[in-house]
């Protein structure tokens, strides 16, 4: 990363039943929960992750690392995604301006117990890394 006028901003992140990026829009089917009711435990949730990356003129064209990670209360990593996000510099872009990543992953994930969980979302590197906390229940009906 150069001057600090970089920026690799995490723009939002939801959880959901559901979701997709398509023609660079969020469909999402269930988001915006922090407690899913599940008859017994263990058992399987039904879980989507929506992250939108905001990139800096000078973030363009350079790959933006993101992971993404769910754990229980006690710390236990359940899932571990890494990936990244790049967005070009279209022709008509003004010279400064920002632009959108988005990226939609939809988990199978199985829980041990009922309880809390998280999601963790990180994006960028050090030392701007950028981090948001979606603590979430698993709990009986």
């Amino acid at each position: 990363m150069g001057s600090g006028d970089d920026l690799v901003d995490i723009e939002y992140a939801l959880i959901a039943d559901a979701a997709d990026i398509s023609g660079g829009k969020l469909y999402l089917m269930g988001g915006g929960w922090d407690t899913y009711t599940l008859r017994e435990a263990p058992g399987h949730v039904r879980l989507a992750i929506a992250v939108g990356v905001r990139l800096g003129w000078e973030e363009t064209n350079h790959p933006a690392p993101i992971r993404v990670t769910v754990a229980d209360d006690d710390n236990q990593e359940l899932v571990r995604l890494e990936t990244s996000v790049n967005v070009g510099r279209p022709a008509h872009l003004a010279p400064g301006s920002t632009q959108l990543a988005q990226m939609a992953v939809n988990i199978p994930l199985n829980v041990p117990r009922h309880g809390g969980y998280r999601v963790i979302v990180r994006a960028g590197e050090a030392p701007n890394v950028q981090e948001r906390a979606l603590p979430f229940r698993v709990a009986a009906p």
